[in-house]
């Protein structure tokens, strides 16, 4: 199969999916094989930066962790997990310790759509 877009392959965009595929194949210029990499990349880096945010104790670290979490998200797409991580960051700002489980749904929610879009 020539390289496409899983937006146009997968049938499953849309304003309710946690990942906007038609975002992704434009980041990836259409490229199935980049967009398979990249959402493979972001599943397993998001999960270990979760596993990093509830050790971490250092405050500045904390915040890169959720800040590079919000870049990986806005680069593929995954707009709930980029706007909860601004959230968050914001909320870091003043609090010493601000919840996560909004971050940890949105990321679950995420990473799952992935594994049905990739395993589907």
């Amino acid at each position: 199969m020539a390289p496409s877009s899983m937006a146009r392959v997968s049938g499953r965009a849309g304003p309710e999916a946690p990942i906007d595929l038609v975002q992704l194949a434009t980041n990836t210029l259409g490229n199935r094989d980049l967009e398979v990499q990249v959402l493979h990349l972001f599943k397993s880096q998001s999960s270990s930066t979760l596993e990093r945010l509830a050790c971490e104790t250092d405050k500045t670290a904390r915040l890169d962790l959720v800040h590079t979490l919000k870049g990986s998200a806005l680069a593929i797409g995954a707009e709930r997990v980029a706007v909860v991580c601004e959230n968050l960051e914001g909320r870091m700002q003043s609090t010493t310790e601000p919840a996560t489980e909004g971050l940890i749904a949105a990321v679950d929610e995420a990473n799952q759509y992935i594994r049905d879009l990739l395993e589907g």
